[in-house]
């Protein structure tokens, strides 16, 4: 993707802008505020991932992320370690927080 700001030697950022540019501009911000939703941290109270989706999730009660699956079931749903059949919860471990997995690494040609 092509910058829209460039560096200053001084190290003050520049833009070029015209109005034939403000729709560019606008979908430059939406991919940008996109961006911003897909690089937090969700807590559960706040929503749920989709159903049978892999995820990344934090801990209440341990100290390092780890990639996950969520489904739903009749009590709501429920979290797994990757494709492992037992829950965190049967292992003592209660997800809180969580947020969908960056896209693969991919060579650009």
């Amino acid at each position: 993707m092509e910058r829209l700001t460039h560096k200053r030697e001084n190290g003050i950022k520049r833009g070029y802008w015209s109005p034939n540019k403000k729709q560019e501009l606008v979908d430059r911000l939406a991919m940008y505020e996109d961006r911003e939703e897909k690089d937090r941290w969700i807590p559960i109270s706040e929503r749920l991932p989709e159903d049978e989706s892999y995820i990344l999730v934090s801990f209440e009660n341990a100290t390092m992320p780890d990639i996950a699956r969520y489904e739903e079931n009749d009590e709501g749903g429920t979290f797994y370690p990757g494709d492992d059949e037992k829950s965190y919860s049967s292992y003592g471990i209660f997800v809180n927080a969580w947020m969908p997995l960056p896209e693969p690494y991919k060579e650009e040609q």
